[in-house]
């Protein structure tokens, strides 16, 4: 998903902005005076986090764009180092997954073979925590799916106070996923966005 197909979902762009603790209005799919103010707010975090912590490729910068704006400082720091190390192993990282709607997740789940676990509401994108990363050539044409410097990468996420790494997970171990650590368990985080 992208930002503006975020947006576009009035009610599902009012919970992000109230989980962001910029929204206290009622979640009601209008588009008023109390929303515009909680965007524009949304989005000065954002550029301040921009400023602050780097920009990345046109691909990467579009995932942070979906994810809460405390989770964009995340993603930020993890791609400042991500990229580094990326450089000296002569390959590219790039962010491939944000937030998704439960619908998205949905439609995901459906799919066949298998590509996630969680149905819409039980996944961390859906909430604006989590990102996806991929591995690609040098010159970032080509994917590369299966890598050992997922685990490297990823592992990175460790050393930043509040970051979840997926590579650490026992029951699912998922590489490629890191998420702010905001809520204890999805179904925490699902109330909250979902109240």
């Amino acid at each position: 998903m992208t930002i503006s197909e975020i947006q576009t979902d009035t009610c599902f762009w009012q919970r992000m902005l109230r989980l962001a603790e910029y929204y206290m209005g009622k979640v009601d799919g209008i588009m008023g005076p109390l929303t515009r103010a909680a965007e524009a707010k949304w989005l000065t975090a954002a550029q301040l986090a921009a400023k602050e912590y780097g920009t990345y490729d046109g691909r990467s910068e579009a995932v942070i764009a979906t994810l809460l704006p405390q989770a964009q400082v995340l993603a930020r720091k993890w791609m400042s180092a991500a990229t580094k190390e990326a450089a000296r192993q002569r390959v590219c990282v790039k962010l491939i997954e944000g937030t998704r709607s439960y619908k998205e997740q949905n439609r995901l789940y459906a799919k066949r073979p298998k590509v996630t676990n969680a149905r819409g509401g039980s996944s961390w994108h859906n909430f604006g925590l989590a990102f996806d990363f991929g591995v690609f050539s040098e010159d970032g044409k080509k994917y590369y799916g299966e890598s050992t410097l997922y685990k490297v990468l990823g592992n990175l996420a460790t050393a930043i106070p509040g970051a979840t790494w997926g590579g650490t997970w026992t029951s699912l171990v998922d590489e490629p996923h890191i998420q702010l650590s905001m809520f204890n368990t999805i179904k925490a985080a699902r109330e909250a966005f979902e109240q």
